[in-house]
């Protein structure tokens, strides 16, 4: 029968001892029967029929305590609805991140603090994270296990930027192609498609020019840019050439003619990008609040989770009969022994 079947059906081998039961009890009743006629020569047919009704139910609960634990199964688990919304994280890892613009904290340990947090509010959407500099890369696809995704994040470190260069359109084009790959290859029927969103971590400097063009190219296929500013917009900063703090001076990057490479947050594009992206710009330090409640107003993908074959359980519906079945037995009881006494 392919629609039942057992969890435990090796209990099954238990309703043996039904047939044996069945036997005893009406051996039982029939030697009561003749040792009532010794002492009486009438025996009233319903003293016998209520034990022959107790011994019934006591064999039907029995029954069904033995079906109970061998836990029935049938019926397809119902499907389900559920939301959510697809984000790609992408941090910018050249090695104008590694200045530190106040407090002596890095550009990217910044970032990275900010994402860690933003994670928390991204619980049970698929988050995706994305490196970029000279060139963009996926690091982790499209994820709902976003304890990978700070593993990943852990692993960056200063000594590990090594990137000059940064291209923010190729790190815009890069996401809206791996979103639009993701929604093409779903692996779930989706009732509604919803929005993207790619969420650009960085501090503005873009040595490309088609950056606030490629935000336009994505906001027709449904992907919201947002970008976080990381660094001080009214300060320019030199670019330490190591992540450690050995003794001695620090050595600083310089240009060809030796002289001091300076960097300074980019509000003015990074603002020109999430307007051409149909969403917003924020600072690290002040926005994030406002990024989580802009990316709740986002229609999310409503998808329906199809059954994966499981039968739902049906053990309940035995243990509830075995349990009418001895409270009405003990009812029974006291019924007759309540008219016995009287």
């Amino acid at each position: 029968m392919d629609w039942l079947r057992f969890g435990n059906p090796e209990y099954l081998h238990l309703l043996w001892a039904i047939p044996p039961l069945i036997f005893l009890l009406l051996f039982g009743l029939r030697q009561k029967q003749k040792a009532l006629l010794r002492f009486h020569s009438n025996v009233d047919p319903a003293h016998l029929q209520r034990h022959k009704i107790q011994a019934a139910l006591l064999l039907l609960s029995c029954l069904c305590v033995i079906l109970a634990v061998a836990r029935p199964q049938w019926g397809a688990k119902p499907e389900s609805v559920a939301e959510r919304l697809d984000v790609i994280l992408a941090l910018d890892i050249s090695t104008s991140m590694l200045a530190e613009d106040e407090q002596s904290i890095r550009r990217l340990d910044r970032a990275k603090e900010v994402i860690f947090s933003l994670l928390t509010e991204l619980e049970g959407d698929r988050v995706g994270l994305l490196y970029f500099a000279e060139a963009s890369f996926m690091v982790c696809p499209l994820t709902s296990d976003t304890g990978t995704l700070r593993e990943f994040l852990a692993a960056v470190t200063a000594e590990t930027l090594a990137h000059s260069g940064t291209r923010i359109a190729n790190a815009i084009e890069i996401a809206t192609e791996r979103l639009a790959f993701e929604k093409k290859n779903a692996t779930v029927a989706s009732d509604l498609e919803g929005q993207k969103a790619l969420i650009l971590f960085t501090d503005g400097e873009d040595h490309g020019e088609e950056a606030v063009k490629a935000a336009k190219a994505a906001a027709p296929k449904g992907v919201h840019i947002y970008c976080i500013g990381i660094g001080n917009p009214l300060k320019s900063v030199p670019i330490p050439l190591r992540g450690d703090d050995s003794a001695g001076a620090t050595p600083y990057k310089r240009d060809v003619n030796g002289q001091l490479v300076l960097t300074i947050l980019d509000e003015k594009l990074l603002q020109e990008i999430a307007k051409a992206g149909n969403g917003n710009y924020y600072h690290a330090a002040t926005g994030i609040t406002q990024l989580a409640t802009d990316l709740a107003r986002l229609e999310k993908q409503r998808f329906t989770v199809r059954s994966d074959g499981e039968y739902q359980e049906r053990f309940q519906w035995f243990v509830a009969a075995a349990l009418i079945l001895l409270i009405y037995e003990l009812i029974h009881f006291a019924i007759w022994y309540r008219k016995l006494r009287l």
